[in-house]
C-alpha cells in the first residue's frame, strides 16, 4: 500500500482524535505536570516579589546606591578625573565636594528662633536625591525633611545663611538671604542638610579662606583663585548591583571609600541562595514529573501496540507515529501549563492579600513575570515533547506482523 503523504490537516485529526479515545489518561497527565509547575510557580513568584521588593526599595534609596571618599585623605579631584569617572560604566551621577569644615553652616529663620547647623551637600540636575525636583538655583535650597521640620520652613519660605571666619585677628560675620525651593520627603533623607548648586559651596568655602565674595559681601583678600581640584565628591551608582564594582574600581585608583557594601551583599547573597534552594526543589519535582511521563509514554505504547500496527500496514511511517505522539503531548503540555498557571495565580493572589498590609501600592509578596510564564511552559513542552518522541519512535520499530498474528 502507498504511503499517505505527511500532512498537516490529517495528521492533528489523528493526535486529536487520540486525545479524545485517552481523554482521561491525557487529563491526569495535565493535572501531574500541573501539580509541579503550580508550587514551583507560586516558589519563584514569591522569591521575585518578596526579595525583588527588597532589592527594588534599596535600589530606589540613594544612601544604598551612594559611594562616598573618606575625608582627610589628603587626594585632589581635577576635572580631567570627574569627566573620566563619569564615563564609567555605572555611575549615575557624581559631583565635586568642597571641604566638609567648609560646608557647615547655620540657617535661621524667625519661625524657628534659634540657628541650625546644617551640612551643604553639593547637588545639580541628576543628583538621585533631587528625583523628579529641579535643581536649586545659585541662592536657592533644597531641604532635607528633618531640617525643614526644624526650621519650620517649605517650599517658597526664605532662609538666611549665617557664617563666621577669623580673618588675620578679625572676627567677621556674613549673612545671605537663599529660597527654599524644595523639601524632601522624610524617607528621602534622616539628617539635617541642605542642597545647593556647587557653586554656593564654592562661595562659602572661599569666604571662609578670606577671599572676598560678593554675595557675602566686600570685605577679604581679593577675589578667589579659580577651583582647579576638589578634595571631596558625590556618587553614585545605577544600581546597587554595580556599587561593589565602583568602590573596587576606586580604590585600585587609591581612593578609599565607604559604601553600604554589606547590606547590599546580605541582600544579593539571600537571593542567590533562595535562587539555589528552588533550584534543588525544581530539580526533584521535574524530575519526579520525567518519570511519571516517561513511564506513562512506555505504557502507552504497550497497550496501544496493536493499533499502532494497523497504521503501521495502512502506510503510516514513523514520520506519522512520532507527529501523532508529539501533538498529544503538546496538548497535555498546555493543558498542564494552564492548569498551573491558574492554581499558582489563585495561591499568589492568596499570599498577595495576606500581605498586603506590608506592601506599598506597587508592591507585591508574589510576582510572576511573563518571561516565567512562558519559561515554566516551555519546560512543560520539552517534559512531555521528548517521551513522547521516544515513544513514538519505539512504535515505529514494531514489527506489525508480529503485533497482529492473534487477531
Amino acid at each position: 500500500m502507498r504511503a499517505p503523504g505527511l500532512r498537516a490537516g490529517p495528521l492533528l485529526l489523528l493526535a486529536w482524535r487520540d486525545v479524545l479515545h485517552d481523554r482521561w489518561l491525557a487529563l491526569g497527565a495535565a493535572c501531574v505536570l500541573g501539580a509541579t509547575l503550580a508550587p514551583l510557580w507560586t516558589l519563584w513568584g514569591l522569591q521575585a516579589g518578596i526579595i525583588g521588593t527588597l532589592i527594588d526599595r534599596q535600589n530606589r534609596d540613594p544612601a544604598m546606591r551612594e559611594i562616598r571618599p573618606e575625608s582627610g585623605a589628603g587626594h585632589r579631584f581635577d576635572e580631567a578625573w570627574f569627566r573620566e569617572v563619569a564615563l564609567q560604566p555605572g555611575v549615575a551621577f557624581v559631583i565635586p565636594n568642597t571641604r566638609s569644615i567648609a560646608a557647615q553652616v547655620d540657617l535661621h529663620t524667625a519661625a524657628a528662633g534659634n540657628a541650625l547647623r546644617v551640612d551643604l551637600l553639593p547637588t545639580a540636575a541628576g543628583d538621585p536625591l533631587l528625583g523628579a525636583r529641579a535643581a536649586p538655583r545659585h541662592t536657592g535650597l533644597v531641604l532635607s525633611h528633618s531640617a525643614a521640620q526644624r526650621l519650620k520652613a517649605s517650599a517658597g519660605n526664605k532662609v538666611t545663611l549665617l557664617l563666621e571666619r577669623q580673618r588675620g585677628e578679625k572676627q567677621e560675620a556674613a549673612a545671605a538671604l537663599l529660597a527654599v525651593e524644595g523639601v524632601l520627603a522624610e524617607d528621602e533623607y534622616d539628617r539635617a542638610v541642605a542642597l545647593a548648586p556647587l557653586a554656593l559651596l564654592e562661595d562659602v568655602q572661599f569666604w571662609r579662606d578670606g577671599y572676598t565674595v560678593t554675595v557675602f559681601g566686600a570685605d577679604g583678600n581679593g577675589a578667589a583663585p579659580r577651583q582647579a581640584a576638589y578634595p571631596l565628591f558625590r556618587l553614585y551608582a545605577h544600581s546597587i548591583r554595580e556599587v561593589d564594582a565602583l568602590a573596587a574600581s576606586l580604590e585600585a585608583r587609591g581612593v578609599a571609600v565607604y559604601t553600604r557594601g554589606r547590606e547590599i551583599a546580605a541582600t544579593l547573597g539571600l537571593q542567590k541562595n533562595v535562587r539555589a534552594i528552588l533550584a534543588i526543589v525544581a530539580a526533584i519535582a521535574l524530575a519526579g514529573s520525567v518519570i511519571a511521563l516517561w513511564a506513562l509514554q512506555l505504557s502507552t505504547v504497550r497497550r496501544k501496540r496493536r493499533d499502532f500496527a494497523i497504521l503501521i500496514l495502512t502506510g503510516h511511517g514513523r514520520g506519522w507515529l512520532i507527529g501523532t505522539a508529539c501533538l498529544s503531548a503538546t496538548a497535555v503540555a498546555l493543558a498542564g501549563a494552564t492548569v498551573g498557571l491558574a492554581a499558582a495565580t489563585l495561591a499568589g493572589g492568596a499570599i498577595n492579600t495576606y500581605f498586603s498590609a506590608h506592601f506599598g501600592a506597587t508592591e507585591s509578596a508574589v510576582r510572576m513575570a511573563a518571561l516565567d510564564v512562558v519559561v515554566g511552559t516551555a519546560a512543560a513542552l520539552l517534559l512531555c515533547l521528548i517521551p513522547a518522541a521516544w515513544g513514538g519512535w519505539l512504535a515505529s520499530n514494531m514489527k506489525a506482523g508480529d503485533e497482529l498474528r492473534e487477531i
